[in-house]
């Protein structure tokens, strides 16, 4: 297929919903093509279209009239809506390899970064802290939809851009959220700044993971498993995990693939079996 041609990719944060990979894995395409609709804005037409099926059949899948078993078919479907093969129970597709990664599985050695000169009219990063040791942040609900706003921004650039240069920001955000955390406040302000820090540290990983910096990555989504713990939130644990699998089937290690997703249905099972 011509690279003008070629399905974009379906969002990330899709790709590692619990109940996308709950509805990929029993090849529930009514649940799919709903899922694709509402969350990647991928319409039934567009579907048919890259799927190679005729929009009436879509129709009646989405309404829950047809079902598709046969293998072509949901092979064409993991092929023109980008869906890993193994969220499907196929062998590994062969656009999932990036054309970069096609002959090597070895993560590329990280080159250290050279030392950047602050300018001299602007204090140092350690002064930064020195001076943040001094003084207390006042905090309130506000504030947390404030960091909630950027993050949901953080997450459109990232669609559209990428998150190379999205990635200082977003690490000197989670620092600043952390630091937070180290003084006492209400519990509903301190919760909210863990699931915030944890958010943060989930984007600095996904941007890691998407740049292929897997070390990197899983680090990030480690201490984003962390913080979520902190709180027991279960669903954000779940979406984490799910990530981790992902990364892991991009690094051939479909054992750890597998243990990863098994472990964020169950954190999304006890999530939705709590009391509210």
């Amino acid at each position: 297929m011509p690279d003008a041609d070629r399905p974009q990719e379906l969002p990330a944060r899709l790709l590692t919903d619990p109940e996308m990979i709950n509805a990929c894995r029993v090849r529930d395409f009514g649940r799919v093509f709903r899922l694709v609709k509402t969350r990647a804005g991928i319409y039934p037409s567009m579907i048919a279209r890259r799927c190679e099926l005729t929009p009436s059949r879509v129709g009646e899948v989405i309404a829950g009239r047809r079902q598709l078993l046969h293998m072509d078919v949901v092979e064409r479907i993991a092929d023109g809506l980008r869906t890993p093969g193994h969220m499907l129970g196929l062998a590994r597709r062969p656009w999932e390899t990036p054309q970069a990664l096609a002959h090597t599985e070895r993560e590329a050695p990280q080159a250290p970064e050279p030392e950047q000169q602050t300018p001299a009219s602007l204090p140092g990063p350690d002064v930064d802290s020195i001076l943040a040791l001094t003084t207390r942040t006042n905090l309130s609900a506000a504030t947390l939809e404030a960091f909630r706003s950027s993050i949901e921004d953080y997450w459109r650039r990232d669609d559209q851009h990428g998150g190379e240069a999205l990635r200082p920001a977003v690490v000197g955000q989670l620092r600043y959220v952390v630091g937070l955390l180290k003084e006492s406040r209400p519990p509903a302000i301190q919760n909210g700044l863990y699931g915030i820090a944890a958010e943060l540290a989930r984007l600095t990983g996904w941007t890691y993971f998407d740049a292929r910096q897997y070390n990197q990555a899983r680090a990030y989504f480690t201490e984003a498993l962390q913080l979520a713990k902190a709180i027991d939130d279960r669903q954000f644990m779940a979406n984490v995990l799910a990530c981790m699998s992902l990364q892991a089937t991009y690094q051939d290690k479909p054992a750890d693939s597998l243990a990863l997703v098994t472990a964020a249905q169950d954190q999304a099972r006890s999530a939705r079996s709590r009391p509210p």
